[in-house]
């Protein structure tokens, strides 16, 4: 089969520190290959996945807007009606106008990684041709009223993470850096209960203010340090060594993939309910899904009661890269 992949092209495919949506694109077509589909990848210039791949922009920049997205997607579209695919598959939600906009060179689906809020899915409902996938529960019941919905979760390579069961003093977040990932909540729990928090994650230019003004005053280098940027080898060995990665939520995740990262090292998450994130953990399995600080505190004492090979084997049994990989291979043949 021949699909065409459109990443945004605004972080590397795969991401060489953040990146979710990134990194699900490069696994996905790394199980495309592998069961030896052809994959026309449209994606920054700078991308090290080893297929080719076109875009307008040479390097991957920060942060996301509308022009740049357009542009990129412009570009896909000029070369994939010069060249047609049996399939689209997009990870940029605007290409729903082009595809609609004139005769379209393949069927569309649509990956939606990112939360969808009123306007995002006014716009979506707008296009009852195109396949839209939700990548939680949670999302798919926010497209109630699309013809052509569709739920396939993310999956991991379990093998790429590193398995620990011993942890270290320490707990763990990963993540970008600015206020709706709860990092200063993180670091109150930190500070209340005399625990080491370890930070790993970027800080892209419109978070400067607030890491400059909440968070760097918090980081002493003794128990609350701020690492900078992980690339993948730093990001399983922080994960693997933590003994509980945090994630204080206010905003309704999507599906949470460092959720499944963490715990595909044996390492239990202390999140808020917010979004996917009940979906993701087993309650008292796999972490503890929360309602507020006061259970956050109250759980994070028990993070030593989960068992970290519980943890890894819900991954594998639940979030595998093989039944991703299928699962889209299946909606890929449904549209043709």
């Amino acid at each position: 089969m021949q699909i065409a992949q459109i990443a945004p092209p605004w972080i590397p495919v795969p991401p060489r520190t953040y990146g979710g949506t990134e990194l699900m694109v490069a696994l996905l077509i790394r199980g495309l290959l592998a069961r030896e589909h052809q994959v026309r990848l449209f994606c920054a210039g700078d991308s090290t996945l080893p297929l080719p791949h076109q875009g307008p922009y040479p390097e991957a920049f920060w942060p996301p807007d509308k022009f740049s997205e357009n542009l990129h997607i412009s570009y896909a579209w000029a070369q994939l009606h010069s060249k047609p695919p049996q399939v689209i598959h997009s990870h940029l939600e605007n290409a729903a106008g082009f595809w609609a906009a004139g005769p379209a060179p393949a069927p569309l689906a649509i990956t939606l990684h990112t939360p969808l809020t009123p306007i995002k899915r006014d716009y979506l409902l707008h296009f009852p041709q195109v396949h839209l996938v939700a990548v939680s529960d949670f999302q798919y019941r926010q497209l109630l009223d699309h013809p052509r919905r569709h739920l396939i979760p993310h999956g991991l390579n379990v093998k790429d993470y590193t398995f620990q069961a011993a942890k270290q003093d320490f707990l763990l977040f990963l993540g970008r850096i600015y206020p709706d990932k709860g990092l200063h909540t993180a670091i109150r729990l930190a500070q209340v209960l005399g625990r080491r928090l370890l930070i790993a994650g970027p800080v892209f230019g419109p978070d400067r203010p607030y890491f400059d003004q909440q968070i760097r005053p918090q980081v002493d280098g003794q128990r609350i340090i701020y690492l900078g940027p992980a690339d993948f080898a730093q990001k399983v060995d922080l994960l693997g060594r933590a003994h509980g990665l945090v994630l204080p939520l206010e905003v309704d995740e999507a599906f949470g993939l460092v959720l499944l990262e963490s715990m595909a090292c044996g390492t239990p998450v202390l999140a808020y309910e917010r979004g996917a994130v009940a979906e993701v953990v087993v309650q008292g399995e796999t972490g503890f899904v929360v309602q507020n600080y006061e259970e956050l505190k109250d759980h994070c004492r028990q993070l030593a009661e989960i068992d970290p090979y519980r943890c890894r084997e819900h991954v594998i049994q639940r979030f595998s890269l093989d039944q991703m990989v299928e699962a889209y291979l299946s909606l890929y043949r449904q549209m043709q």
